[in-house]
């Protein structure tokens, strides 16, 4: 973590300001950030040895640097020199490209450089994935750092909830990227870089994944060697200086994909698999095409690889308020959903009580390798292409399906909203109220905030119509909430102490999956195409002929029966605050509590309302307490 406080005026910081400052990093966290004074400011970073001092680049600018960058040796060999660390070697980079330096890299990182000059900082967030950057700029000071929380660290600025956030968040709409948490507190986007001055912030987004040039190989083979080739070396790179890896391991095609590529880089060492279950007193009930209960599926990888060690978590008698305060503190964040942290929490726990030194995950797995084709058919239609999209519906399902199929696929996308909105109400009926479902917010707060208005002018849609191409897909996938999870990674890193690295997220391989025909995914009806093709024979025949979806946190029912109760009371609580009775529909949400369903509800009206809307309102009430300092639920 980094952080950086510059003075507009010619005042020399008082000490036990720049001490608040510092500290503030290791908050919560029991560890010492060091310090580096400058003339009108100060900079701070953690992990740094005592008397550390920020590096420079050829010109005088100081370096802040967070993260990790995965063409290491290639930037190295290209500047000639060998760098130990990653703050100098981003220097020399950028003394050698300038801004270009960002594309260079390839890696997950955030840069903080104190510009003497410009008397201003620069920033800079990696594309795609980054850790988390915050900033605050007054005609007296700029201020950026990992967390939000350095800025109110100096007892100078008061640290008060974004309203329009947390009403925004509410309706899952976290378009918003620039707008953080906090009232004055900015957010830098990923793939963005800014300069902030005591005059302006000047913020310019460098980095487009959907206006990449198109990759076209003569035959269907070059693709699928060339992925998997990508594949293994973002593999190598998520464990270049590990000796103890674990996996979170599921029954699907991302996890099993980097287990067994991360096999395949270690061949004959011991990969830990950690895999969420159900606890032994769940009721099994899942709706349709669904299965709540993975191991029969890592149980089949594991009889393939003799080095696949695995071990079942069900984080036993644990629920959505898990370390929610620790994540409060650390993410500066309400969580967007709350009741699937539970069982991450128990998988980093116990990746540190085993000793390991990183996790690898694979969840962007579904907008790169693995992805379904989700748009395609849309996308031929609309391009004219109508003989092409006859031909995939018609070989997606039995004959009988046919004409109901290529309307849903082919037209209904294509719909101006007016008539999709109608066609859908005359063939599904009135689409669910999300004030009724999933979203805990006061209908009359929501109208008085704009969200719905506010979602439509940024693209966001509550009702999900479906794309009309596959980067349109792609852009909402990777776009709506992926800015959000710097800063829970980040929190889940610091509070559990064993590092993440996502395979699926390495930018050479995110550009090569976005760039190639949308006919490598789909084709003759047949969807996850490439990862079929790339997983035969490193994945269980099973996982690959598995038509239903794993569902995470299957056993919500029974942690949620547990707590019910209590639940209850803290909404009673809830409802003697005005504003907070005035933000949430509280006696929605303790009505669906109280008419409590003795078995897992299969129905989405009733699953979304308990374990959605009651999970994530409580949870946004308790974080915005905690800012309050009212933590009494």
């Amino acid at each position: 973590m980094i952080a950086a406080y510059l003075s507009c005026d010619d005042r020399v910081l008082p000490p036990p300001l720049v001490q608040r400052f510092a500290a503030s990093l290791g908050v919560g966290l029991g560890k010492a950030a060091q310090h580096h004074l400058l003339t009108k400011g100060v900079m701070a970073a953690m992990g740094k040895p005592r008397g550390w001092r920020a590096q420079r680049t050829a010109q005088g600018a100081y370096v802040l640097f967070v993260g990790h960058i995965d063409n290491r040796d290639e930037v190295q060999q290209a500047l000639g020199r060998t760098y130990t660390d990653d703050a100098a070697l981003y220097a020399a980079a950028y003394d050698a490209w300038g801004d270009a330096a960002d594309l260079r890299l390839i890696g997950q990182f955030a840069t903080i450089m104190v510009l003497p000059e410009a008397h201003g900082l620069r920033l800079c967030r990696s594309p795609l994935r980054a850790p988390p950057l915050h900033y605050y700029r007054d005609a007296d000071r700029i201020i950026a750092g990992s967390t939000a929380r350095v800025v109110f660290a100096t007892g100078e600025v008061p640290q008060e909830v974004d309203e329009q956030k947390i009403a925004d968040s509410l309706f899952l709409n976290y378009c918003e990227a620039e707008r953080g948490w906090f009232k004055g507190v900015g957010r830098l986007p990923t793939g963005t870089r800014c300069v902030i001055t005591a005059d302006a912030v000047q913020s310019t987004s460098y980095y487009n994944l959907l206006a990449l040039p198109d990759v076209r190989f003569r035959i269907d083979n070059d693709y699928v060697e060339a992925a998997n080739a990508l594949f293994t070396q973002a593999t190598k790179a998520a464990l270049s200086g590990r000796v103890r890896p674990a996996v979170s391991l599921s029954g699907g095609y991302d996890s099993q994909a980097v287990a067994a590529f991360a096999m395949a880089a270690r061949p004959d060492q011991p990969l830990l698999g950690l895999t969420g279950v159900p606890e032994p007193e769940w009721d099994g009930r899942v709706g349709a095409r669904r299965f709540g209960d993975e191991r029969p599926h890592v149980t089949a990888l594991a009889d393939m690889y003799p080095q696949l060690v695995t071990e079942w978590v069900d984080a036993a008698g644990l629920s959505f308020d898990h370390q929610a305060q620790a994540m409060f503190l650390l993410s500066g964040t309400a969580p967007r959903n709350a009741m699937n942290l539970h069982w991450i929490h128990a998988l980093h726990a116990r990746a540190k009580q085993r000793g390991c030194d990183v996790l690898l995950t694979g969840s962007l797995g579904n907008a790169t390798f693995s992805f379904a084709g989700d748009g395609m058919v849309a996308d031929l239609f609309r391009k004219g292409r109508l003989l092409k999209a006859v031909q995939e519906v018609w070989a997606s399902g039995p004959a009988t399906a046919f004409p109901r199929s290529f309307v849903s696929q082919a037209i209904m996308p294509n719909l101006p909203r007016r008539a999709w909105m109608a066609v859908h109400r005359v063939v599904h009926g009135k689409s669910d109220d999300p004030f009724k479902t999933w979203c805990p917010m006061h209908p009359d707060w929501a109208a008085e905030m704009r969200v719905a208005e506010r979602a439509a002018d940024m693209g966001y849609d509550q009702h999900y119509q479906p794309f009309t191409s596959t980067r349109e897909w792609r852009a909402q996938v990777l776009g709506n909430a992926i800015n959000e999870g710097g800063d829970i990674e980040q929190a889940f890193e610091l509070l559990h102490g064993v590092p993440v690295r996502d395979p699926t997220a390495y930018r050479p391989l995110v550009e090569f999956c976005t760039a190639i025909p949308d006919d490598q995914y789909q084709r003759k009806g047949k969807r996850r195409w490439l990862a079929k093709r790339m997983l035969q024979g490193k994945v269980p025949d099973m996982v690959l002929r598995e038509t239903r979806r794993g569902l995470q946190a299957a056993d919500w029912h029974l942690r949620m029966s547990r707590e019910r109760e209590q639940l209850i009371g803290e909404i009673d609580r809830l409802s003697g605050d005005a504003v907070m009775a005035k933000r949430l529909d509280l006696p929605s949400l303790k009505a669906a509590l109280e008419d409590w369903p003795k078995e897992t509800p299969l129905t989405s009206e009733t699953t979304s309302r308990i374990m959605l809307a009651v999970s994530r309102g409580l949870t946004t009430a308790r974080f915005i307490r905690f800012v309050e300092g009212r933590n009494d639920h």
